[in-house]
């Protein structure tokens, strides 16, 4: 040991008292309570370097992470360290160890869970019975490879009598989910299968757990402690009666409880909670009223989900559930050696293991004592970060690397154990914990906050406090309560305000109206810190989400205002428009006559071939051709704008075909990128500012192409299918912020810091999950069968407490991301009888700061200051519903239509031959002056200013509007102030009028919603052209909606105008029928019909 050395290591990292105890203890195991921004990162890395300081080799020196982007960051981190001592170095014998140790840092043992069981499997091949040139088979690849093997699976199951009992059991759907799960769970099932479960004694034990409740007894107790009479002159006769009908119940629930005959007892708890647990009898001050009310609600929470009761609908569970999940349990066992083994010998072929393989095939190894001994040896100390975030398995493994004390130091936090869908289970810490306490280990709880300033800290623990809460008691082994922590930083920074802790409200009529309001309101309030000086960069800002669905409304919002940001994880990558249209590509460009993947190839942004052109491509001699046919053929025809369009289509479609199949599909794509000039098309496209996000998606999609080892290119789009299918979560490529707020999911910020966080959408409920399977260690594999079985009720409910469990959890290590202001974004609703209320996690949190909804809303537009009960302030503000705060450097509606022009989507024929325009209403010359003095606005400016709104859907209530109708107004000629205000007045009165109608309801819930939609078709020998106004499609079909700002007198005069649009009318139906193959329901709608807003079809009686 030197102690010169390991002096120097202490003294780079500046550690705290029990920071410097962790990382120096050498002769017993040390496990470290780490919460969040205590410096457990910090502590990990210099018992690393310490460590190498006293001696130990550095491949001795094992370093476990969750992730491999963690494992990268530390041996980053590591190395560094090396580098500074080195550079630090007194003496050149120093200065040479530390270098040859940095020298040596790529064969150091860092890396997950995964990478040491592929290491040791690797060292024993033979022992193991592997290939030990085998490789790891990433997460994407086996995901499509289980889908394979599920479909095969399921013929084979089909095909086989003994099976048929299950196949009627379940529908087929749900068979193949089922396999999926089982798959997904393999090594859990195989346990499970292993240890041949008693479920029927799993059940009794349950319910005799839950019907001793600590509060259940503690009732039933109270109820039995007086006598009969004393229960009348408490409760009153109503209550008294039903107190000894429930006596009678629980009686006869005992008796088939003790004689095992568990479905007779649910059938009593049923009947027991229907009969004789209503808590509204009695008299007011009863003692035994209040203890009903407990039993009634301990009931409903505990037992009501496994025996029902609390519904009148509610039926209790039936000995045909029963007999039906023993059958079940009886033949999913073959049924799932089946599919394992068809699993693996798929993978055996292939020379792959997965995750799964490598933790049961290093475990199993690891359980002989020789190559148990071998790997003692070799390890003379293992360290795991992120501990809560294992499972029983890995910490076997762990234990059993390390051997001897001394060894072993883990280090983790309870409350940041969110990877429950990745099997870790936060019980595994707590377990270790208490081993290493019990056999004299060092226990040490780092509870120094080192990131978040103290005002900031208190503000957040008195939310947390009350919210992390649990219901039960003694709490379940799985529930983490709040434990404050004490802040390093005193005082925030200087450019800061309080309240550091705010809520950002949005409002309206329904959940779809209120999400993309409080991402407005969010938009506003960080506009308005940026221009006060509280955001200094916008890189400072990042958004934090229960999931990836909420983005887009954040994203929208964000674009609107101007506000530069990166999307860390979004919505399907694969979807997205840019990642689309070149996977189109691909599609066309592997088989040509697929025509709708060639309809895609030719109007994308690559080739921008217009409607038209499509149209007369497909069409003609009024036979349907083939694009690919067409292309080859003569193209004259087309309009002068569209035929080079369509020879550059061919040509790059005749130089790339030959290539499918016969190279790699990501060179494949890089050719057709480059042949396309993509990137630039994408850098034009790119004038929202997203910070090369489009590149860098590309970028990710020939990198995942390159990842797959695909040649085939319908095998790689298969692949992608599969990917979604399976459930992969796809983010989009990853960037640094460089200037741009960060909107990124809540796992994936495990581990970061952020200046300001948001906590956003924050009403947005968790994912329920399929409830068809659950596969839990108390209970086994159980499944959702008719008549649901007791013990599935049990799984379900067990899985739901845990989730809400873990739930809590996510919200800590989202709150705990910041280090200097946090915002908690969400909306409000109203009741039917005009109540405010939140939900899900913003209604918790926002009842806990003692916030007033119904103050919040009536003080819209103005901030609402309180004070938490620990003193903290608190700021609630909520957007007003027709907003004219002024987002910062927001480009100008002008430029917005300036850039509309520049970039059509799809190309419109410009100067062909025989093109004639249907629009029956001709362009007014202005024949009046827009700079004099007249008041009157004629009503075809106010009409196009109407209808600009109409196309943007920017309605009443949207903070863009005015300036909208500003420029359009201006564009149509006006310039003096009181002509703008009369004509803004004009329409806005029209628009409010139809924004209050039902007709604007039904647009809005629409299945599809088209604006301004352009049409062209060929009739006879003309291509007739125009704009439909609104097109949409219901539940009945498409409906058209042409609208018109006509002021009407009298039904004469409507009369007279239906005649005049009704040709109109008929072509947009003839358009949409020709192109769509459908017959729609066209509909004027006239916004000014003596003061009204009325509906008139082409067939109305006028």
């Amino acid at each position: 040991m030197n102690e010169k050395l390991r002096e120097q290591v202490f003294s780079k990292f500046d550690l705290t008292a029990e920071q410097r105890n962790a990382a120096i203890e050498r002769e017993r195991d040390v496990v470290v309570t780490a919460g969040a921004g205590s410096g457990k990162t910090r502590t990990l890395v210099a018992r690393f370097v310490s460590c190498l300081a006293d001696g130990y080799p550095l491949r001795s020196v094992v370093a476990i992470t969750f992730t491999e982007k963690a494992a990268r960051e530390m041996r980053s981190r590591i190395r560094q360290t090396l580098i500074d001592l080195a550079n630090a170095a007194e003496d050149s014998g120093e200065r040479i160890f530390w270098g040859n140790l940095n020298t040596k840092m790529d064969a150091a043992r860092i890396g997950t869970i995964h990478s040491l069981c592929a290491e040791i499997l690797r060292a024993h091949p033979a022992e193991a019975g592997v290939d030990p040139k085998f490789e790891v088979l990433d997460e994407g690849l086996a995901a499509a490879l289980k889908m394979q093997i599920v479909e095969e699976s399921m013929a084979r199951l089909v095909s086989v009598a003994e099976f048929t009992p299950l196949l009627r059991q379940l529908e087929t759907r749900d068979l193949r989910k089922l396999l999926s799960f089982l798959l997904e769970k393999r090594l859990e099932a195989e346990e499970s299968f292993e240890q041949a479960i008693d479920y029927q004694q799993v059940v009794r034990d349950k319910l005799n757990e839950l019907t001793h409740h600590p509060l259940i007894l503690n009732c039933i107790r109270e109820f039995s402690s007086m006598t009969s009479e004393e229960r009348l002159t408490d409760a009153g006769d109503k209550l008294a009666a039903q107190i000894e009908q429930l006596f009678s119940i629980w009686d006869q629930m005992d008796a088939a409880l003790q004689s095992g005959d568990v479905v007779a007892c649910a059938g009593f708890l049923h009947q027991a909670r229907r009969e004789a647990m209503d808590k509204r009898p009695g008299k007011k001050n009863s003692a035994l009223k209040a203890a009903m009310a407990l039993l009634q609600d301990t009931y409903d929470r505990i037992l009501d989900p496994i025996c029902g009761g609390k519904n009148s609908d509610s039926k209790p569970p039936t000995a045909e559930g029963e007999q039906n999940f023993k059958l079940f349990s009886q033949l999913i066992n073959p049924a799932a050696e089946l599919l394992f083994s068809a699993y693996k010998k798929a993978m055996r072929q292939n020379g792959t293991l997965d995750f799964d393989d490598l933790e049961k095939g290093a475990s199993t190894l690891l359980k002989t004592p020789a190559i148990q001994q071998h790997w003692q040896n070799e390890v003379a100390a293992i360290m795991v970060d992120e501990f809560q975030d294992t499972n029983q398995r890995q910490r076997e493994m762990v234990e059993a690397l390390a051997g001897a004390p001394g060894k072993l130091f883990v280090v983790g936090d309870l409350k940041q154990s969110i990877y429950r869908f990745r099997r870790a289970d936060v019980t595994v810490f707590r377990f270790i914990r208490k081993r290493v306490k019990d056999e004299g280990g060092l226990i040490i709880d780092l509870d120094e906050n080192f990131r978040t300033h103290e005002p900031l800290m208190n503000a957040m623990g008195d939310l947390l406090q009350r919210v992390m809460v649990s219901e039960d008691e003694p709490e379940p082994p799985y529930f983490v309560g709040y434990e404050a922590m004490i802040a390093h930083r005193k005082e925030p920074p200087n450019h800061l305000q309080a309240p550091h802790l705010e809520f950002v409200l949005g409002s309206g009529e329904s959940t779809e109206d209120a999400r993309p309001n409080a991402a407005t309101a969010l938009a506003y309030r960080l506009i308005e810190l940026k221009q006060e000086g509280q955001i200094q960069n916008w890189e400072d800002v990042t958004l934090l989400f229960r999931a990836s669905t909420g983005f887009s409304e954040y994203e929208n919002a964000f674009e609107d205002a101007n506000i530069p940001f990166v999307t860390v994880a979004g919505r399907g990558f694969y979807d997205r428009p840019e990642i689309r249209d070149v996977l189109n590509i691909l599609r066309a460009l592997a088989d040509p006559s697929d025509d709708l993947a060639m309809a895609g190839l030719l109007r994308s942004p690559a080739f921008g071939l217009s409607d038209a052109a499509l149209y007369q491509l497909r069409w003609q001699e009024g036979n349907a051709q083939h694009f690919m046919n067409a292309l080859k053929a003569d193209t004259s025809h087309l309009s002068p704008t569209d035929q080079p369009r369509a020879e550059r289509a061919a040509r790059i479609i005749n130089n790339l075909q030959p290539l499918v199949d016969r190279i790699p599909v990501a060179e494949l794509l890089k050719r057709l990128v480059d042949a396309t000039d993509y990137r630039t098309i994408l850098s034009i496209e790119d004038i929202s500012g997203t910070g090369g996000r489009l590149w860098r998606n590309l970028d990710k999609l020939i990198l995942d192409a390159q990842a797959s080892g695909k040649v085939n290119v319908r095998d790689f789009l298969d692949y992608l299918v599969t990917l979604d299918d399976a459930g992969a979560r796809e983010g989009e490529a990853s960037a640094e912020a460089q200037g741009s707020v960060r909107l990124m999911t809540i796992h994936r910020s495990k581990g970061l810091q952020f200046p300001i966080v948001v906590l956003a959408d924050t009403n947005r409920e968790p994912r329920g999950g399929s409830d068809l399977a659950f596969l839990l260690p108390e209970f086994g594999l159980t499944c959702k069968l008719d008549p649901e079985p007791l013990i599935h009720r049990m799984a379900k409910a067990q899985n739901k407490a845990e989730k809400e469990a873990e739930n809590l959890r996510v919200l800590y290590v989202a709150m705990t991301r910041t280090m200097e202001k946090l915002l908690i974004n969400g909306f409000l609703t109203q009741t039917a009888k005009g109540i405010w209320k939140a939900d899900a996690w913003f209604d918790e949190l926002i009842h806990a700061a003692n916030i007033d909804l119904g103050d919040v809303a009536q003080q819209a537009g103005e901030p609402l200051l309180g004070t938490l009960i620990n003193g903290e302030p608190v700021r609630a503000w909520m957007i007003p519903p027709l907003s004219r705060i002024q987002p910062l450097e927001v480009t100008s509606p002008q430029a917005l239509q300036q850039n509309e022009a520049v970039i059509p989507l799809y190309i419109p024929i410009e100067n062909q031959e025989n093109l004639i325009n249907t629009e029956d209403e001709p362009e007014e010359l202005r024949t009046w002056r827009a700079t004099s003095t007249v008041r009157q606005i004629p009503p075809t400016v106010v009409g196009r200013m109407v209808h600009k709104v109409l196309q943007c859907w920017c309605l009443p209530g949207h903070p863009n509007l005015s300036s909208l109708l500003e420029t359009t107004a201006r564009n149509e000629g006006l310039a003096q102030t009181e002509q703008l205000a009369t004509a803004i007045q004009e329409a806005t009165h029209l628009l409010t009028r139809f924004s209050e109608h039902p007709l604007r309801q039904e647009i809005e819930i629409a299945l599809e919603r088209h604006q301004e939609v352009p049409y062209t078709y060929v009739a006879g020998k003309y291509a007739e052209s125009g704009y439909i106004d609104l097109l949409y499609r219901t539940p009945a079909g498409w409906q058209i909606i042409d609208f018109k700002t006509d002021a009407i007198h009298s039904d004469q005069q409507r009369n007279a105008l239906m005649t005049e649009y009704q040709k109109q009318l008929i072509r947009y139906k003839n358009a949409v029928t020709k192109l769509l193959n459908t017959i729609p329901h066209a509909r004027i709608c006239f916004l000014d019909d003596q003061g009204e807003v009325s509906l008139m079809s082409m067939n109305s009686n006028f």
